[in-house]
Parts: C-alpha cells; sequence; structure tokens
C-alpha cells in the first residue's frame, strides 16, 4: 500500500499530473486523517470543502493506532538529535507509514533528508 501524504493530493487538484493521476487510479493509494485534514485546511469555501470531500471518500483510510504516538515521539527525538526539523504532521505521516510497513508519496523532499534519521522509512516512487 501506498500512503499519500497532502502534496500528492494538491498536486493532483491543481493540474492533474498524469504520472500523480495514474498511480492515484491504481488503487493502491491510501489516505491518513491528517492529510484528509491538511486537504480540507485549505478549502476557500463551504463548497470547495463539500466538493473535496467527494474526492477524498474515494481514498482508503489509514487509521493511526495508539501506538504510533510513542513510536511518533522516539521518531521526533531521532529527527531533533539529528538535526532535522519537520513539521509535526510530516513526521507523524512518515511515523506512520513506518508502522504500517506502507510507502510514502510525497512532492516533498524534505521526507528523503528525514530517511538519514529514520532509515525504516520507504519512499515510494512512481515508475515510468
Amino acid at each position: 500500500m501506498i500512503l499519500a501524504d497532502s502534496s500528492i493530493l494538491i498536486a493532483y487538484l491543481r493540474d492533474a499530473p498524469p504520472e500523480i493521476e495514474r498511480v492515484l487510479l491504481s488503487g493502491q493509494v491510501a489516505i491518513c486523517g491528517v492529510t484528509r485534514a491538511e486537504i480540507l485546511h485549505g478549502a476557500r469555501t463551504e463548497k470547495d470543502v463539500e466538493v473535496l470531500l467527494t474526492i477524498l471518500a474515494d481514498f482508503d483510510d489509514i487509521p493511526i493506532p495508539g501506538s504510533v504516538w510513542t513510536a511518533l515521539g522516539r521518531n521526533l527525538f531521532r529527527l531533533r538529535t539529528g538535526g532535522i526539523s519537520v513539521a509535526f504532521q510530516d513526521a507523524l505521516v512518515a511515523t506512520l507509514a513506518i508502522e504500517t510497513g506502507c510507502e510514502l508519496w510525497s512532492l516533498d523532499h524534505h521526507f528523503s533528508l528525514m530517511r538519514t534519521a529514520l532509515p525504516n522509512l520507504e519512499l515510494f516512487t512512481p515508475s515510468a
């Protein structure tokens, strides 16, 4: 399973690059509550919220189990002591990917940097 972060969905919503659309339509992509909230946060109107909810309903949801919170704390420690500063929600999405055995799909380059402190983080890259 592939866990997509908000950068993938934002790119899809803005201009739907073919490689992103192809993978999203494969049925192998899921999102989590953090990504869902980030996408809805970007809505400008109530109508936008409703449209986004319809789009988001097409994705499987990976729940955040209670055990992830301790793992997140450890990972935040590893990142901080490794000199890597990232947004809390990105550390949470990365930790969820690690803990659930998903590949993380993002356009944000800081996830590659995070791998130096979190070597179990597997990143997804679409094939041509």
